[in-house]
């Protein structure tokens, strides 16, 4: 079905989207080297992933303490990177499958990371492991370490239900590792701000509140199609901070701060368009349909930036039934 003329890794596959129509289902993934800006040789190119991509936490670059605080979970798995099959994105997703890292490979009792791009940007704070002491004046921080050096930047650390959950009268409750700057966790009743660069998962309260109402009546009415109040920003697996309106036109700047050890590292949107080309039962071929780039996935320790585009063609019907399509690179966007 899918004449590819790019080098690039890329499918297509039927797809029904959330409104119950027909579609031929497009992606393609590049990658790019964060240290020169060009292309991935073919050999460094990253197939599309099929399955979500996921870490067992006791695998993750974590350093005594770090193990310590951990000990009940190392066994745990947690999604490192998502997989690729989503249909099109409403917003651009900008994840960094990677740690916070101390500048100058030198342990610090905290770091501040930061991504920009363009002029959208976040920034969190990386702590060594904390834990609630009971003391005379109540409860306060206590740290497992004096420093760290580098913290693993997923979910399964940041201060939500999923991460590390400080329930009342626990006495010994870790602290998150990962917060947003205005946040702060060492007081017992804060308000808890999930903070992160990398993926989140569907249970995700900026995820799940885009998944639909699937009741009773779903289940008379609808199923299995999705509900009618679904938004596919449910689709969105990025943090809110690093949800873009459109994905950056070529050339604009991005910026890692304190995510490899090379304290920064700067580099540009790479400049690539796609299209595919849809050929009908009865031979017609209608206008091109331009990919959209919705996926930017950046991988420091890897010297790599991964780019992912998609696109949704009508099945059509009969003489009109797409029997195949065509992606190809087009002029390049402007920079």
């Amino acid at each position: 079905m899918l004449t590819n003329q790019t080098p690039l890794p890329a499918l297509a596959r039927a797809h029904r989207d959330h409104l119950g129509q027909s579609h031929i289902l497009v992606i393609a993934k590049g990658a790019w080297l964060l240290s020169t800006g060009r292309m991935a040789p073919a050999e460094q190119q990253v197939g599309l992933h099929m399955q979500p991509v996921k870490r067992r936490i006791g695998d993750l670059e974590l350093a005594p303490a770090q193990r310590a605080a951990l000990h009940a979970r190392l066994q745990d798995e947690v999604i490192w990177l998502d997989h690729d099959l989503a249909p099109p994105k409403p917003a651009c997703d900008v994840m960094v499958a990677g740690y916070a890292t101390a500048p100058f490979d030198h342990p610090h009792p905290y770091i501040d990371a930061g991504v920009r791009i363009g002029d959208k940007s976040s920034g969190l704070r990386a702590f060594a492991p904390r834990f609630w002491q009971d003391g005379w004046l109540g409860h306060k921080a206590k740290a497992l370490a004096t420093t760290v050096q580098r913290v693993p930047l997923s979910y399964a650390f940041a201060d939500w239900p999923s991460g590390f959950a400080i329930e009342q009268g626990d006495e010994t409750a870790y602290l998150p590792w990962i917060e947003a700057l205005h946040a702060d966790s060492r007081r017992r009743s804060h308000a808890r701000v999930p903070a992160g660069f990398g993926f989140w998962p569907e249970n995700a309260v900026h995820r799940s509140k885009h998944s639909g109402t699937f009741d009773d009546a779903w289940l008379r009415e609808r199923s299995p199609d999705l509900p009618t109040d679904f938004n596919p920003r449910f689709y969105n697996a990025a943090h809110p901070e690093l949800q873009l309106v459109r994905a950056p036109q070529a050339g604009t700047a991005i910026r890692l701060v304190h995510l490899a050890r090379q304290a920064i590292i700067d580099c540009t949107f790479p400049a690539l368009a796609l299209a595919v080309q849809a050929r009908t039962a009865a031979g017609h071929m209608p206008a091109p349909t331009a990919m959209t780039a919705d996926t930017i996935i950046i991988e420091p320790d890897h010297d790599r930036l991964s780019i992912i585009w998609r696109a949704l063609v009508p099945s059509g019907q009969q003489a009109d039934a797409v029997r195949s399509v065509r992606l190809f690179k087009t002029a390049n966007p402007a920079a």
